[in-house]
């Protein structure tokens, strides 16, 4: 645990108060909050409380490299594949079947968190995509993606951490992009508490916000 004068934000729930006030435009409108499970599905459910926004999922997974566990070199959804990297020296079948897994890992992920979904469409609508941090942004592009097919009227990404790096990546692919701090990291040292995300916890925050003005669907 951080020291919390060492931190910025106490939790998530402290980031997504203080992430709430700068997106206090969209509070009681038509537009969709979209969390990344599973870090981001606290942030998502703290502003959908606070906005009064309906929330959504993109179930997402980075694709790791195959010969260091830690680092990555892409990212997926259900319907969007990112891949930055241009290193030839990837086995191309490694790719292409870790896209294929993962694929299929996500199609399952998103079967168990429907049982708390109703549908939400985003044509037309804005569409603020929440994830607790922004490190390279190869999640946040497949989501960007995957959203981008939905035809939405316009795409916000909201982040309380954030590198300089990958919101310039993500820039031009967004109308617009909101963060509370940027880092050179954007590490987890800068939240007090960051405890790891479950899925049966994701499944039961689904659950609980269906019910709500933000109900949830899976996108």
């Amino acid at each position: 645990m951080v020291a919390l004068q060492d931190a910025v934000f106490q939790n998530r729930k402290h980031a997504a108060c203080i992430l709430g006030e700068r997106l206090k435009e969209y509070q009681n409108t038509d537009a969709v909050l979209i969390a990344v499970p599973s870090g981001g599905i606290h942030l998502g459910s703290y502003l959908s409380e606070l906005l009064n926004l309906r929330l959504d999922v993109v179930p997402c997974r980075k694709i790791k490299h195959p010969a260091d566990p830690h680092k990555t070199i892409g990212a997926v959804t259900i319907d969007s594949v990112v891949l930055p990297s241009q290193d030839r020296s990837l086995p191309q079948d490694y790719v292409y079947h870790q896209i294929q897994l993962l694929q299929h890992v996500l199609d399952m992920q998103a079967r168990h968190y429907s049982a708390a979904s109703a549908a939400v469409s985003c044509e037309g609508k804005t569409v603020v995509i929440v994830d607790d941090m922004l490190l390279t942004g190869d999640t946040m592009l497949a989501c960007i993606k995957s959203i981008r097919n939905r035809n939405p009227a316009k795409i916000v990404v909201a982040v309380p951490n954030v590198t300089l790096e990958a919101t310039e990546r993500i820039s031009k692919f967004v109308d617009d992009i909101v963060y509370l701090t940027a880092d050179a990291n954007a590490a987890t040292h800068l939240y007090a508490q960051f405890p790891p995300t479950s899925e049966e916890e994701v499944i039961e925050i689904l659950r609980l916000r269906s019910g709500a003005a933000g109900s949830v669907t899976i996108l």
